[in-house]
């Protein structure tokens, strides 16, 4: 089942609710974000630490107070730092599934599953995770963030699908009850063709990764890294190519003052590219295996310009040592 472009009344719906509505994740003020030279996202002057083994690793989300929450194939982890230094996971779902994109607004934690689940829970010390929702007429929810109109907006990446149907959905919360959703509509709808892994389609074909910055959306499509702005009545604005590399790019995050900090899934690397798509530094291919997001570090258990990077190892296969969250930082 497809459905149409918000209506106006459940666009007031969204909107209502909006003004008290936090940002995607917990940013640092303007004078404290670290300036994107200050980053370090290169082999020759980072090192990567194993932090914990998560089962196809798969994003990571940073909370209110520094809180980190990772997901994977078997569940969503809150993941904590002891006072020996060590780190720990501690799983938030009692439901097992495929999990892939996070969110956080008005104090729940929400994630998408690869197979058509939609789960909430309220951030409380210990975080319990429960489907809410089914997404009607998705392949692979995906890439997940909140709006700057209150929506949930989702990827849906069309893989190993019989029809490729790519596009991004936003999802309307009921004002009163986060942990209710009562629409879910095509905000974009991607295009079949494949010309965009070329970096000549004008749209998408195949969406993964989604990220925002006040009213811009910025997102991964195969080789591709797009931005795309939303409009005061919601609407989606042009879908802008800022970068194009013949490879996949998985996840994506802010990265200092001006940057996007990149992951490469197939060439096992990083990339630290300017928001108008220059690419300023990159890790040397193979550091990772299969690196499916990235994220700047938070206090109080990282510093800033650290990275945190999930690796998904290889697909479907848990049993191997290399599906993990990884801390990427400047060499002391």
């Amino acid at each position: 089942m497809r459905f149409a472009a918000l209506s106006p009344a459940l666009f007031a719906l969204a909107a209502c609710g909006a003004s008290s509505v936090p940002d995607a994740e917990p940013r640092a003020e303007a004078s404290a974000r670290p300036a994107t030279e200050d980053l370090c996202v290169s082999s020759s002057c980072g090192e990567k630490v194993e932090l914990l083994d998560i089962p196809d690793a798969e994003n990571l989300l940073f909370g209110p107070g520094g809180r980190l929450f990772v997901s994977g194939s078997e569940n969503v982890y809150e993941v904590t730092k002891a006072k020996d230094g060590s780190f720990s996971a501690r799983p938030l779902s009692a439901q097992g599934c495929n999990f892939t994109g996070l969110a956080i607004q008005r104090n729940h934690l929400y994630a998408s599953c690869s197979g058509g689940g939609f789960f909430a829970g309220k951030l409380d010390n210990e975080v319990a995770l429960t489907q809410i929702y089914t997404f009607a007429g998705m392949c692979i929810p995906n890439g997940t963030a909140t709006g700057p109109d209150g929506r949930i907006y989702v990827v849906d990446e069309p893989l190993n699908c019989q029809e490729a149907d790519p596009k991004i959905v936003a999802l309307t919360l009921d004002p009163n009850d986060p942990m209710r959703v009562v629409a879910q509509d095509t905000w974009i709808q991607g295009s079949p063709s494949g010309l965009l892994f070329l970096g000549l389609d004008t749209t998408f074909r195949f969406p993964n990764g989604l990220v925002r910055d006040g009213n811009t959306f910025y997102g991964t499509d195969g080789g591709s890294v797009y931005s795309v702005a939303v409009g005061d009545d919601g609407a989606a604005g042009a879908v802008t190519k800022l970068y194009f590399e013949p490879t996949e790019h998985d996840d994506l995050g802010l990265a200092g003052d001006d940057g996007l900090v990149v992951t490469d899934f197939f060439k096992g690397r990083l990339l630290l590219i300017s928001r108008d798509g220059e690419l300023l530094q990159e890790t040397d291919a193979g550091t990772f295996v299969e690196p499916t997001s990235a994220r700047l570090g938070q206090p109080p258990m990282f510093e800033r310009t650290d990275i945190l990077v999930t690796d998904k190892g290889v697909i479907t296969d848990t049993n191997l040592p290399i599906d993990h969250l990884w801390l990427f930082r400047r060499k002391s």
